[in-house]
This record gives C-alpha cells, sequence and structure tokens, in this order.
C-alpha cells in the first residue's frame, strides 16, 4: 500500500460457471427452452384443430400461445415458469397454521393437537361429531423428510436393486456370494433395527409436546449448550460483542480484516453469522428509574424523575434499538469416528471451536461472550428470535415457569423432568397460509434474498455494516461454506475450458459476450487465489424484515430494496417460500437447497473476510444514565460510568469549542447522575450563571465566591473528616498529620499568588505558617485539632489575616504580606474570612466567575480544595467532581505555579477512583490545555479519563485530538462537521457518535442558547399575565 490510510477494497467475483443465455444475454437458456416447448405444446393443436382460416388461426395463436411463450421466456419473480410452478404448487401443498388453535378448546393431551391446512380444516368442519377420530401426533406430518436420516436409509434400502450373479451352474463359489450377500444384509437390518430402537426409546422417554409449534422445529434438544438437531448435527451458538469498525482508521480496519482471515483459515467448514435487531429492552433500566423514584423525598427531584421516565419512555419508544451477533457452526465428525462417541467428541471439539473463536475475534477487537448457563442462553437466544413480542414482556424464566404450570394442569407431573427445551421457546403459532409473508407470535416475518448475480464486485471491508445497520426489524443472515480446495481448483480449470470454447461462438457486439468474459475473468483470478493459499467460499446473504403490521412490513420490505439498489445490489423475495426461508434462517447454519443453490456467490478468503458483520458497537449499560442515541444505528447510550467491571476509572473529559454545547452537556450529566442520588459539585470559573437555573429547580447550593459575595470558604481550614468507613474497611490505619497535608496544599495556593516566590521564601513562608496554626494551638499532633470546650469538634481555625500578622512582623516577609494584603484588608477581604458555607447538599454550584486575573486562578483552587476535602470522606459513597475550564487553573501564573496546580488537579483525576469518586473536566481552550508543561497536564488528563467527549473543534484543534486520541480520518471529519447537541464518546477503543438527547423540561433548565431563552422568558410572561387576569 503507498498510503496507510487508503481504504481497502476487496473483491467478490462472478460464479465462474456460467448458465447459459439467449438473444444477446436477454434470457437465461431454460426460459427458452421452456416457452419454445410450451408455444408447440399449445400452438401446434391450435394451429391445426381450429376449423378457421389461416388470418383466423394465426390471430387466436396470437392470443393464446404467444403470450404463454412470452411469460415461460421471461419467467416470475427471477425463476422459470416450471420452477416458479413447482414452488408455487409446493406452497399450496404445504399452506397451513402450525400451532394451536385459538377456536379450538384444547382439550386433553398434547397428542390431540394438530396441524391443519385451509382444505383440512373444511373437510373436518364438515364431518359429524361421531366420525372425528384424532390421531395421535407423531411429529413427522410438520418436519421436511430430509431431516430423518433413518427414514431415507430405509428408503434407500428398499429401492436397491438386487444384485444379480453371474451366468453359471449353481455351485460352492456360488453359494459363498449368496451367503455373504445375506449375512451383508442382515448385518444391515440390525443396525437398521438399533437404530429404530434407539429412535423409539428416545421418542418414548420424551414426552409429547403441548405446542406443536415445539413438535415442529427442527431441533430435539439443547444439552451442554449445543442444539441437537433433528437431522443428528450438533450446532454451537455463540454471541459476539461488536466494534464500531467504520469509524477506525484504515490501518485499523485492515488490521482487523486480517485477524478476521487467520480465523476463517483454521475456522469450522460452515459458518453462519446471525444479526438479530429489535426494539431495545429499556425495562430493567426503567425498573432502576422507578425504585430510585421511590425513595426521593423532594419534590423537585420526584418531579425530575417523573419527567425523565416519560422521556425514556418515548425516546424507547420511537428510536431505541438494540442489536445482538452471534456466530454459529457445527461440529463436523471424522470418518473414523464410532457413532458411540460422537456425542462426547462433538462436545469437545465444539469447546475448541469456541477457545479459537474467542483468541482469533480478540484479536479483531471482538469479545465471545461467556455465560454461566450455555443452556439457559440458548434457550434465551433461541426465545427472542422466535417469540419477539412476547420475550419483550415476559422473560424467559417466567415462560418456563408457565409451561411447567401447563403440564400440570394437563396432569403430567412425571413429564416435567423431560419436558423438551422447544417448548419454553417455540411460538404459539406459525401461519403459512400467505404468499408474501408468514405470521410468528404476532409479527409479520419477509425474507428477501441477495441472488448469485446481485453482489457488487468490489466491495469496501465491513460493507455490510449498511445492510446490519438498517433500522428496527433488519436481520441479516450470512452464510460462508468452505469447499474443498483441490475439487475447486479442478472444477475451475474445466469451466474455464469450457467457457474459452463458449466466446468463440459468442458475438462481441451482444451481452453473451460479457458474460462469459466476466466468467473468464473470474475464473482465473479464482485460480491465482487458490494458487496463492486462499480458500474457496461460497456466500449466502438472506434479510428478515419483521414489522406489526402488513402496511409496516410492505414499507420496510420497499425501503430494504431501496437501500440495496442504491448500492448497486439486487434483491429477490421469497413468495411462496416463506416456510423454507424461515428455517433457513433459524441458527442451525441449514439453508434450504434450492434458496442455496439461488443466492450462493463464489469468493476467496479476503472477499469472505470483507463480510466482516461484528460492524455496529453499543453502548447501553443497564444502570447508567442516559446521554443520547448513537447516529450510526439508532441504539440508546445509557453509561455507567462508576461501573468498574466495564470502565476502568469514572472520570471523564469534555473536549469542544466555545459554543460547542459543554455547558449543556455537563449540566445533562449532572442533572442525571443527580437523579440517581450521586453528590454532584460543579466548580464554574466562567459563566456559572448558567448553573444556577438547574441548581435553583433541584434544589442545589449555588455558592458564588466573589469579593461582593456573603459566601466565604477559609482556604486555612483544616476540615474533619470522618474516618469510620476506611476504618471498617481497612482496620485502624497509620494516622497522617493533617496540618503537615493542610500546609503542603497551602504552598500551592501561594504558588498561584505569588507566582515569583523564591525557594527562600517558601521556607520562610512554611515556618510562618507553623507559627499561625500554633498560636490557635495546632500542632503536628492530630489530636490537638480538638476543641476542648466542644467535644467532636475542631479548634477554631486561623485565617488568611492571622498569617498576615505574622508575616509582616519579619522585614523577610514583609513582600508577601503585602501581597497578601490584597485579601485581608483589600477588595477581597472575603478570603479572609471563616467559612460559612456547606457541601452536604447533594447538587452544589461552585459559581467562581466574578473574580478576575489572578483571583481567579486562586479562587478555583480553594473551591477545588474545599470541594477535595468533601469528596475523601466516604470511599464506599459515588460522587462526581465536574470542573469547567480546567485549564483556567494551568494558566496565568508561573512555572511553580502552574506545576504545583497541576500535580494537583492530576493527583485528584488519578485518586478520586479509589475513593468512589469520578472527576469531570472540560475545556474549550485546547491549546492551552495541551501546551501547559509540553502536554504532560493535558495528556496526562486525558490518559486518566477513561471516556472522552468530543465537540466540535476547529481544523488545528481537530488535529491535536486525533494525535493524542489516535482518531481516524472519518471521526475527525465528523468532529469538525458536527452540529451543536451532537459528539463522539470515546471508551473502551471503541468510539460512537452520539446525538445529545434532553427531554423538555431539562432543556428549559440547561440551554444556554439565545432564542431558546427568548422563548422561555416569553413563555413565563404569559404564564404571569394569566395568572394576574384569573386573580383578577
Amino acid at each position: 500500500m503507498s498510503n496507510q490510510n487508503d481504504r481497502d477494497t476487496y473483491i467478490i467475483p462472478p460464479n465462474f460457471v456460467e448458465t447459459g443465455t439467449f438473444f444477446g444475454g436477454m434470457f437465461k437458456a431454460r426460459n427458452v427452452i421452456e416457452a419454445g416447448i410450451l408455444a408447440a405444446v399449445v400452438g401446434v393443436p391450435v394451429f391445426i384443430c381450429l376449423p378457421f382460416g389461416l388470418t383466423a388461426r394465426i390471430i387466436v395463436l396470437c392470443l393464446t400461445a404467444m403470450p404463454l411463450g412470452l411469460v415461460a421466456l421471461i419467467g416470475i419473480a427471477g425463476e422459470s415458469l416450471s420452477s416458479f410452478l413447482f414452488i408455487f404448487l409446493k406452497y399450496l401443498k404445504n399452506r397451513r397454521i402450525v400451532g394451536i388453535e385459538e377456536s379450538e378448546p384444547d382439550t386433553g393431551r398434547a397428542g390431540n393437537t394438530h396441524v391443519f391446512s385451509k382444505k383440512q380444516k373444511k373437510e373436518r368442519s364438515r364431518r359429524p361429531t361421531k366420525l372425528r377420530r384424532k390421531k395421535p401426533r407423531t411429529g413427522k406430518e410438520d418436519f421436511p423428510a430430509e431431516f430423518d436420516e433413518v427414514k431415507v436409509y430405509e428408503i434407500k434400502q428398499k429401492l436397491r436393486p438386487a444384485k444379480q450373479s453371474k451366468k453359471g451352474k449353481p455351485g460352492a463359489k456360488r453359494q459363498e456370494k449368496k451367503s455373504g450377500t445375506t449375512k451383508r444384509q442382515n448385518r444391515e437390518r440390525e443396525r437398521t433395527s438399533q437404530r429404530q430402537t434407539h429412535s423409539s426409546r428416545q421418542q418414548a422417554q420424551k414426552p409429547a409436546c403441548l405446542n406443536p409449534v415445539a413438535d415442529y422445529l427442527p431441533i430435539e434438544k439443547i444439552e451442554n449448550g449445543i442444539i441437537y438437531t433433528k437431522d443428528h448435527r450438533f450446532v454451537k451458538v455463540v454471541e459476539i460483542v461488536p466494534i464500531n469498525f467504520l469509524l477506525r482508521s484504515a490501518r485499523e480496519q485492515r488490521s482487523i480484516i486480517y485477524s478476521f482471515i487467520s480465523y476463517l483459515k483454521i475456522s469450522p467448514v460452515k459458518l453462519q453469522f446471525k444479526v438479530l435487531t429489535r426494539r431495545a429492552d429499556i425495562g430493567r433500566h426503567l425498573d432502576t428509574v422507578r425504585q430510585e423514584m421511590s425513595r426521593k423525598t423532594n419534590e423537585q427531584c420526584r418531579l425530575m424523575q417523573e419527567d425523565y421516565l416519560q422521556f425514556v419512555q418515548q425516546i424507547g419508544s420511537r428510536e431505541a434499538v438494540t442489536r445482538r451477533f452471534f456466530l454459529i457452526f457445527e461440529y463436523e465428525p471424522w470418518s473414523n469416528t464410532r457413532r458411540t462417541d460422537e456425542e462426547s467428541e462433538a462436545i469437545s471439539s465444539l469447546q475448541g471451536a469456541v477457545h479459537t473463536a474467542s483468541n482469533y475475534l480478540r484479536q479483531c477487537g471482538n469479545d465471545v461472550v461467556i455465560p454461566e448457563n450455555e443452556d439457559e442462553f440458548t434457550m434465551d437466544m433461541l426465545y427472542n428470535l422466535l417469540c419477539r413480542n412476547e420475550s419483550a414482556v415476559k422473560p424467559l424464566p417466567e415462560r418456563i415457569r408457565e409451561t411447567i404450570s401447563q403440564y400440570r394442569k394437563k396432569g403430567l407431573e412425571n413429564e416435567i423432568d423431560r419436558i423438551p427445551a422447544t417448548e419454553f421457546f417455540a411460538p404459539k403459532q406459525i401461519d403459512y397460509t400467505h404468499s408474501r409473508y408468514i405470521c410468528i407470535d404476532g409479527l409479520y416475518y419477509a425474507y428477501l434474498l441477495i441472488p448469485s448475480d446481485g453482489y457488487k464486485s468490489q466491495v469496501p471491508a465491513g460493507w455490510l455494516s449498511l445492510i446490519v445497520n438498517a433500522g428496527d426489524g433488519i436481520d441479516v443472515d450470512i452464510f460462508l461454506t468452505r469447499q474443498p480446495k483441490e475439487q475447486i481448483i479442478q472444477k475451475v480449470g474445466q469451466q474455464l475450458r469450457i467457457n474459452r470454447s463458449k466466446i468463440k461462438d459468442a458475438s462481441d457486439t451482444n451481452t453473451d459476450f460479457d458474460d462469459i468474459d466476466g466468467a473468464i475473468r473470474s475464473g482465473y483470478f479464482l485460480k491465482e487465489g487458490l494458487a496463492n493459499n486462499e480458500d474457496f467460499y461460497y456466500l449466502n446473504l438472506m434479510i428478515t424484515i419483521t414489522a406489526s403490521t402488513e402496511d409496516d412490513l410492505e414499507w420496510k420490505v420497499s425501503e430494504m430494496k431501496k437501500l440495496l439498489l442504491s448500492q448497486d445490489m439486487n434483491v429477490c423475495n421469497c413468495h411462496f417460500r416463506g416456510e423454507q426461508a424461515f428455517l433457513s434462517s433459524l441458527p442451525l447454519i441449514a439453508p434450504e437447497k434450492k434458496l442455496y443453490e439461488r443466492s450462493k456467490r463464489n469468493l476467496l478468503t479476503g472477499g469472505a473476510a470483507s463480510c466482516y458483520p461484528f460492524t455496529s458497537y453499543e453502548m447501553c449499560d443497564d444502570n447508567g444514565i442516559l446521554l443520547g442515541v448513537n447516529k450510526y444505528n439508532s441504539s440508546l447510550i445509557i453509561v455507567d460510568i462508576f461501573n468498574s467491571a466495564v470502565y476502568k476509572n469514572a472520570n471523564m473529559a469534555i473536549l469542544g469549542t466555545s459554543g460547542a454545547g459543554k455547558t449543556f452537556t455537563m449540566q445533562l450529566m449532572a442533572l442525571r447522575m443527580r437523579r440517581k442520588g450521586i453528590p454532584i459539585f460543579i466548580i464554574a470559573p466562567l459563566k456559572g450563571h448558567e448553573f444556577h437555573r438547574a441548581c435553583a429547580n433541584v434544589g442545589g447550593e449555588f455558592i458564588q465566591i466573589s469579593p461582593a459575595s456573603p459566601h466565604c470558604i477559609n482556604v486555612m481550614e483544616i476540615r474533619r473528616v470522618d474516618h469510620t468507613v476506611s476504618e471498617l474497611l481497612d482496620g485502624p490505619g497509620i494516622h497522617l498529620s493533617e496540618l503537615a497535608a493542610k500546609i503542603q496544599r497551602l504552598h500551592i495556593f501561594f504558588s498561584l499568588l505569588i507566582p515569583d516566590m523564591s525557594h527562600e521564601e517558601r521556607q520562610l513562608l512554611d515556618e510562618a505558617l507553623i507559627r499561625t496554626y500554633n498560636v490557635k494551638g495546632i500542632t503536628h499532633d492530630n489530636g490537638s485539632l480538638e476543641d476542648p470546650n466542644l467535644p467532636g469538634a475542631y479548634r477554631e481555625m486561623p485565617v488568611l489575616g492571622d498569617l498576615y500578622e505574622i508575616l509582616k512582623q519579619s522585614p523577610d516577609t514583609l513582600r508577601m504580606a503585602h501581597i497578601l494584603n490584597r485579601l485581608v484588608n483589600g477588595s477581597a477581604r472575603t478570603f479572609s474570612q471563616q467559612t460559612n458555607v456547606s457541601l452536604h447538599n447533594q447538587y452544589t454550584v461552585l459559581d467562581i466567575s466574578s473574580l478576575t486575573g489572578d483571583l481567579l486562578t486562586v479562587g478555583m483552587f480553594v473551591a477545588l480544595d474545599f470541594v477535595w476535602d468533601r469528596a475523601k470522606e466516604d470511599r464506599t459513597e459515588e460522587k462526581t467532581i465536574f470542573i469547567d475550564e480546567c485549564w483556567q487553573l494551568l494558566s496565568g501564573v508561573g512555572a511553580t505555579g502552574t506545576r504545583l496546580a497541576g500535580d494537583f488537579v492530576l493527583e485528584i483525576f488519578k485518586t478520586i477512583r479509589g475513593y468512589g469518586g469520578s472527576a469531570v473536566c472540560a475545556s474549550q481552550d485546547l491549546n492551552d490545555f495541551f501546551n501547559l508543561d509540553e502536554g504532560r497536564f493535558g495528556k496526562g488528563i486525558i490518559n486518566n479519563s477513561k471516556t472522552k467527549i468530543i465537540l466540535n473543534l476547529e481544523d488545528d484543534e481537530a488535529m491535536r485530538v486525533q494525535d493524542t486520541l489516535r482518531l481516524s480520518d472519518a471521526e475527525i471529519m465528523e468532529i469538525i462537521h458536527f452540529e451543536r447537541g451532537n459528539g463522539l464518546i470515546s471508551t473502551n477503543n471503541n468510539n460512537v457518535m452520539v446525538e445529545f438527547k434532553a427531554s423538555p423540561l431539562e432543556k428549559d433548565l440547561i440551554t444556554t442558547d439565545r432564542r431558546e431563552l427568548k422563548n422561555i422568558v416569553n413563555r413565563l410572561r404569559q404564564q404571569d399575565s394569566q395568572a394576574n387576569a384569573g386573580q383578577e
């Protein structure tokens, strides 16, 4: 590759077998032959037998034979006329409803429930009641015959012709042959009888199903996390955690595809990738919200909870979509494996295949979900697949309890331990009576198939993501079947010779030439790839579309066809083949033969790897806060940053230019954390008034630190910290000197206040601080902090005025005293008073935006120091510190002040996790943020923030962020063009584009947009005028 940022393209060559066409490639050979036969069969009798003149006979011929011939020539729905008639007649024969008839009372055992076609229903309704005799159900009438190997074996034995002996006189040799043949037949009969006995024993052990659909499904049982099918195969289903593939750089995508190629090389021969899409299950999240709401005593918070609950329900019903990705493969028995050892060998082999898939897919960035109970996981997957409506409101354990209670009501207590697994996930009915769709569990299902000539020949990596992310109710099944290499090489060579001879007879002016030429090119491409150690695969792609109404289904089908056509892909319907399509879509790697042949497309390992399907990453934690909706796949983004199993730390960094929505995003997160009962502390150095409206409406504490404010925070106060929780967890520990720790932080304060302080002055300041505390009776002994007159309370703490008095006593510290005088006797004298505010409120905003110049940096440190003392009290309590415009603390001071202040902020980000907390910083001046001390502090804060939110940025800032976070060019283009309210969330090596969502009430409380604020003012004035008019 000349350029590492170029996106790779992969080849999906046309099938190397050219089926043959006529008339310049317009019509298929089979259609032409059928049209000729049909025209002759109809036209010749009409032309010969009709007693009319020549003109009349020609007219009749044109009205009869010609239309039939044209229909046969064109075909129906992409099929030849004979093939379509076969499909249609088969549909008429199998047209039925499988399941329990709701109109009939359910009496007796499960064997009394039948599966009726419409014709059978009519005949049954006409019969007298006395003549209605119900045969016990065996399950064979609902299941395709090809799944019963024993039956097929018996049929073959019956149809096998007897061997004819050679001519000659009967003798000893002939008798030996005859006796040998008889022995072989006897042995075969014994094997057949043993299999029949084994099968009959299994049927005897297995109770009859109450639900006919459970008996109809081609699944025998589920054990050891393996699906045992009725055609004696062993199938394993594993769930894969996806990644956000499209937002990765070209280099990262290439690395993922290469890792996926490595897996395909050693994977089982047959693979099925299934993408299951449905409305997001937000029930658990809503239950958590209701539980939190029941504990709220603050009326304003309860109103916020109710508003949030309604908002999540609304957005969940309209936009929330979730996807699950599954990898399915089957056991491939060795030829020398004995039948008795087959099951144990299958279990061991499939476990090894899961381990291999886990190792190789981890290199792609995917994790394989390892459930605690594999049987329950497999049944739950099938339950969600087959009973979409029911599974959304009724979890699998409840369905299992209901099924067991039904068996008890029927008097089948002895069979409860042997209930077939299919009873727990089978739908009540499957309606096959419609030609265009089927109905399951109250939903309409339609199936689309990509025909063999419907694929693009050149595709990018992850091209299936367009279909995977198409929307709600769109499932995708991808089948990859690796073919024997030696046989394929031989077939490709043979077909190349045939096609080369064909092209000599084809004119280069028609499409026959193009088709044959394409087959030849494909053959050479495949031959070269196979010689270069690539494998040969057949690809099949089926799309399942579900909807709650028939109109909605037709609309979705139409939109999906438009989407595929826009990508130069063809698609065909599965009309009259709903049953075959349904059985093919089950996670059993068993596509129906005709559907398989119609849609298979040859490709090599690279092309197969380009079909990498795990491309739709979701960020949806059960017990988190809703941030918004994923712009790529419409899934809800619910983040629980305190979940240490998912996130290494709970810190976050929000980066964006002015007006990008940082304040809006911070307040949205703060309100929703407050709703969960998490204490919130917000430090606002700029535009603090923007935080007041939300703070007041949730009953928060708004502390304003300024020369004109009555609120005071004593920077010299040693605050009492409750160590009860730490002692319970860790036992009695070493008590560090609280005075020494306080003086260490005061050095940061004075470095910010006096940037040019010399080393000598620092030493003199340290001595002055110790003397100031000693005057109040406070020493390095922590016991000296206790007030003898008020047990349980600390002594009265010194203020800056006390330190000022000591500093001005010595000429060496007089300069520092003069600088400190502004905070003692000058305009900022509020800094030299005892603390008169507290941080016990669960939503506290510290507004220091009224401070200017060097006082802004000093005031920001005082506020952060005050909050940090509160955050360290209880390690088991979740809490969050929001630091808006964090760079303000690190700018405008000398080198020493920058280093000390930066180290203090870094300490918070590094250690707050140990105190159960989270630090969230926001910054708009990224140049200052990343340039301080050669970027050490900015990069340190970013690296200690597991989650990053990137809003709109200017070009140069975006380039800087790209280097720091290693974002792709596609992500940077999105960031540069983000609108307000959109952003990128980066966490756990995955990036997600998000549209932040706020309810109307939340938006009114946190918006900073001028037009929205004006609308709020007008609305409030109108309400006031209406209230005044009502009083008058």
